[in-house]
Order: structure tokens, then sequence, then C-alpha cells
């Protein structure tokens, strides 16, 4: 369920430098410190985040990444997707592995992830978002029991200013709902790359589809779909807390709400059906 206030693990990695230049080196220290100690030989579990011109935020994203207590060994694997700002230089500091991927396209640098992972299983994630402490264990719980291929977690946003806390929990709480339906028979439909996991070997015999230019998570939880079932992490403690940018873009709180209302229900047939076939694509969408 959804919060109405930010938790304090999360209120720990709000960063809010305006500049690199501006980041103390103790901050940098500290980070590339709890990756250091958490480097394994044999990583049962991959991390996999990727990121386009991110300097502003993968920060809070590494410091979440870093603060993270696990049972199982685990590896942290960032995907810089040819940026041109100096997102680099963050990773190189904070000491987490890193991949070039100079080929554009989120598909790309998945793709770049998946190729480079050791772990048995592979979950994914974005550069404007954070993790909680417990992130990886709630996660396996899941995705480790018999007949489960995959999982998927619910995503809270922060405020930034343009939207307060209050009127994005409220979204959040519709939003829940309408995963939830949909992850009855659609859960392609339902998960995002920023709160996803799958098994490994499956990832890679499947691959991540780069011919396209959004939606290559919902195309690869259909195809994992073949194999077993994807399983909705409904766990408070599992929440991931990303940027609430997407949410900017369309305006005012209202039209926010109005516009996702009417889209959900004009396919709300969907969420009681199984797809057939592919996973469906418009001439826009292709690369």
């Amino acid at each position: 369920m959804a919060s109405l206030v930010i938790p304090n693990y999360v209120k720990k990695h709000l960063y809010t430098y305006e500049s690199v230049d501006d980041i103390p080196c103790e901050v940098f220290d500290r980070i590339a410190l709890e990756f250091d100690a958490k480097t394994y030989k044999r990583p049962i579990v991959s991390i996999v985040i990727i990121a386009y011109n991110e300097e502003k935020t993968i920060l809070r994203t590494l410091s979440s990444l870093a603060a993270i207590k696990s049972s199982y060994p685990f590896e942290v694997i960032v995907v810089n997707n040819n940026s041109t700002d100096r997102t680099q230089e963050i990773l190189d500091k904070c000491g987490v592995k890193s991949v070039f991927q100079a080929r554009q396209g989120v598909g790309f640098a998945r793709q770049a992830g998946l190729e480079e992972a050791r772990g048995i299983y592979h979950l994914c994630g974005d550069a404007d978002t954070i993790y909680p402490p417990d992130y990886i264990d709630i996660m396996m719980k899941y995705l480790r029991k018999p007949g489960v291929v995959a999982v998927f977690g619910h995503v809270s946003f922060i405020p930034d200013g343009k939207k307060s806390r209050f009127l994005l929990g409220m979204y959040e709480f519709f939003k829940d709902f309408v995963v939830m339906l949909r992850a009855i028979n659609r859960p392609e439909l339902s998960l995002g790359g920023a709160s996803f996991g799958f098994v490994t070997g499956l990832g890679k015999k499947i691959g991540w589809r780069t011919d396209i230019k959004r939606g290559e998570d919902g195309s690869m939880a259909l195809a994992l779909k073949k194999y077993g079932k994807i399983k909705r992490v409904n766990i408070p403690q599992a929440r991931v807390w990303t940027s609430a940018r997407t949410l900017d873009a369309d305006g005012n709180y209202f039209f926010m709400i109005m516009k996702r209302v009417l889209r959900e229900l004009k396919r709300i047939k969907e969420y009681f059906t199984v797809q057939k076939g592919g996973y469906e694509m418009n001439e826009q969408n292709m690369i």
C-alpha cells in the first residue's frame, strides 16, 4: 500500500547537490567502501541499472544500492547508455561496476547489462530510483518459489515541488489498484523496469527487444510467461521510490489523473483476458 509520507530510508539518500563538484569526497568514499565490501566472486543476484544522462539522480540510486543488506551475494552493474553528461564520472567515483553501451535505446542498455550479469537471478532497475535496504531478500523470497520465473514490485514517486507527496500518494492508490487487477491475467501490462526481476538464464535465452523505443519490459515479461508464473510483490518494504518527472510531463494533477483513468477504462476488458500472440506494438514505437 502506498504511503503518504516518505520513509526514513528514502530520505537518507535524497541528495540535492546541484553539481558533481558539490558532492563531498566523503560521500563518494562511503559509497565506494560499501560497494567494495559487497564484492563477490560468484554472485547469486545481479542488479542491473541503466542510465542515460542521470548525473542529477544517480547518486541517490547508487547510495541506496550500496546500503542494501542481503543474505545473497550480489553484484551491481550500471550500464551507461552513451551519456553525454557526467554520469560516468559519478559511477567511477562511487566504485560501482559499469558498462558503456554506445547504441542508444533502453533495449540495447538492458541487453548489455544482461550479457554482463553473472548472477542466477536478475533484478533490473533505473537510475532515478531509490531501493529499500531489504529489496533483494524480499524479491528473492518470491522469485525462488516453485514455478515462478519473474517478479515485479510497486513504485512510489518522490515529490519534486510540482506535486505534493499527498497528491502523489492519492494517485498511487489508484495506480496500485489498477496494477493489482491487471496482474491477474496480464502482468506484462502491470510491471516496469524500475522493479522487475527474473531468472537470468531465461532472460538470456529470450533477450531484450532492441527494435522498440518503449515496452521492452512488458515484452520480456510476456515471453517469460511461457516458462512459468510472474508474481506481484505487494510488500511495503519492497516498494521502490522513483522520480516524478514522467508524471510532471502530463501537467497538473487533475489532467494527470484523468488521462490515466480514461486510458484504463478503454482497455479494462484486457484485464480479464490472456494475451494471445506476441507483444502488440505500433509503428510509432519501432526504432
